[in-house]
């Protein structure tokens, strides 16, 4: 009698056991549907002519913030997008008559892009990206004074870019990454400039957190 009833009890245990397994979830393998992310960047300087004062802005080297959306559209690949700030330091050359003539200023870069970046996981892995919006330059200031400087109204220009660097995934909802940017932008020259596209470097590191 004794044998029957351990016996029942473990039949009960293995069937109880085998359901509650049954039950629990499988491990997803999938990435998570958007990711929010930021990073800081180390932008480049470059050298720009006004079309409409016939200024020259030599940009010196600057920090940017740049805030990211991404929507996955497959494992590893997403869409997303991005805008990023930036205060910079630059030398203002000629310009017209409400402007300084030569002097030290600050101007803000304003980045608004849309991208797409391939590469994901967890552990090292590569990672590459290729974006395209409008960048801004604006609110020229002359730099002790504060005083605005042409074109008071700034200028947006057409921007492409690609780039690439590695990442680390901690886990399938969070990474951090570190890239090289490489932006051309469609900038109007002043007559008797380089016509080709300005182009600048931007070293970011930055976070992602998928949700």
């Amino acid at each position: 009698m004794l044998r029957r009833i351990v016996c029942s009890m473990l039949v009960l245990c293995a069937a109880t056991a085998n359901a509650q397994i049954r039950r629990q979830p499988p491990i997803s393998n999938t990435d998570p549907d958007y990711w929010v992310g930021l990073s800081l960047g180390y932008m480049e300087g470059i050298t720009l002519s006004d079309d409409q004062t016939g200024a020259l802005w030599q940009f010196g080297y600057s920090s940017q913030i740049r805030a990211t959306l991404e929507k996955t559209i497959s494992r590893g690949a997403t869409v997303g997008i991005a805008a990023g700030f930036a205060n910079v330091p630059l030398n203002y050359e000629g310009g017209s008559f409400n402007s300084c003539g030569s002097c030290r200023a600050d101007a803000d870069i304003n980045q608004y892009t849309a991208f797409v970046r391939i590469g994901g996981g967890t552990g090292f892995h590569g990672l590459y990206e290729l974006e395209g919006g409008v960048t801004q330059f604006t609110n020229f200031r002359e730099s002790q004074s504060q005083t605005r400087l042409d074109p008071v109204n700034g200028t947006s220009d057409g921007t492409i870019g690609f780039g690439g660097g590695i990442a680390y995934g901690f886990s399938r909802t969070s990474n951090i990454y570190i890239t090289e940017m490489l932006d051309f932008v469609f900038h109007r020259q002043s007559a008797g400039v380089e016509q080709h596209a300005p182009r600048f470097f931007t070293f970011r590191g930055g976070f992602r957190f998928g949700f």
